[in-house]
């Protein structure tokens, strides 16, 4: 099942975020930036009792990595 944030992302208009990694929180850009690791930390930091989803926004393709 795809969660609301996974939905919004495949929609939203991500252009100045190319070729950086994102963490979502309930719909909105919530941390980026080069590292993966510390784009996580920056979202859980801000939101941590929520899951972020965390994105790489690629130039062509689309690359989503999940933690269950």
């Amino acid at each position: 099942m795809a969660s609301r944030e996974y939905e919004w992302f495949v929609k939203a208009d991500l252009e100045k975020y190319k070729n950086k990694h994102i963490a979502i929180v309930d719909q909105k850009v919530v941390a980026s930036g080069e590292n993966a690791k510390e784009v996580w930390e920056k979202a859980k930091k801000k939101y941590p009792k929520k899951e972020p989803l965390l994105a790489k926004v690629p130039e062509d393709d689309v690359l989503i990595l999940m933690v269950r």
